[in-house]
């Protein structure tokens, strides 16, 4: 491949500047560099994410100097967008485990933990923004209530019962409606059984009827 425009040092970027020179030195004797022509996947969703790639030359979509921040999450996890190059691509590719091995030495296990964490809980927002923004408002409404019901709710014989008091003004901003709208989708569950109250708390009889819904875009 032909020199590119915009060709550049790993030591350049404006990301990797942010870095102690050891830091920059450690990273890029760790790179291995790879060329994709114009339109050609770098990886697709759910392909395995084992490494983080760091734009040398060319443009991505996405665009970013520094891609794949799946591969943060310890143990592995599949990535969850698709990346291709728009232009003639080179870059650099380094394992995870070789990415904080440079960034933090000895340190590498403590803070993977942490950025792990960190990272799941990143990957669980931009999911649940890609699903809404492919829902309507009533599969909205029924993956807020599941959402909610899995971080606070007890189950016993009546069904998943929140152990928190809910208005319908969080319900409404969970699920990105207005309250007159949500409150009629969820008289609507009501009247499906769906969901019902019981001493001023949310009920929901069947968790699968309504992961049903939520999955019916």
């Amino acid at each position: 491949m032909a020199p590119l425009a915009g060709d550049r040092s790993s030591r350049g970027l404006a990301t990797t500047k942010r870095l102690r020179a050891d830091q920059r030195d450690a990273l890029h004797a760790r790179l291995s560099v790879r060329e994709y022509r114009r339109g050609e996947i770098v990886y697709r969703p759910g392909g395995p994410a084992r490494h983080l790639y760091v734009v040398l030359a060319g443009h991505l979509l996405p665009a970013g100097e520094v891609f794949g921040h799946t591969a943060l999450v310890e143990g592995g996890a599949p990535h969850i967008f698709e990346a291709a190059a728009y232009t003639d691509l080179r870059v650099g590719r380094v394992g995870s485990d070789d990415f904080f091995e440079a960034m933090v030495g000895t340190r590498a296990q403590e803070v993977r933990a942490l950025v792990s964490l960190l990272t799941e809980r990143w990957i669980s927002l931009v999911q649940r923004l890609a699903r809404f923004l492919a829902q309507d408002l009533q599969a909205r409404v029924a993956a807020s209530l599941i959402e909610v019901v899995r971080g606070f709710g007890v189950e016993d014989t009546r069904g998943h019962v929140l152990a928190l008091r809910i208005t319908q003004d969080t319900i409404a901003d969970l699920s990105a409606g207005s309250v007159r709208k949500v409150n009629a989708v969820l008289r609507r569950f009501e009247r499906a059984g769906l969901l019902r109250k019981d001493h001023g708390r949310i009920v929901l009889p069947d968790v699968g009827a309504l992961e049903a819904l939520a999955l019916d875009d």
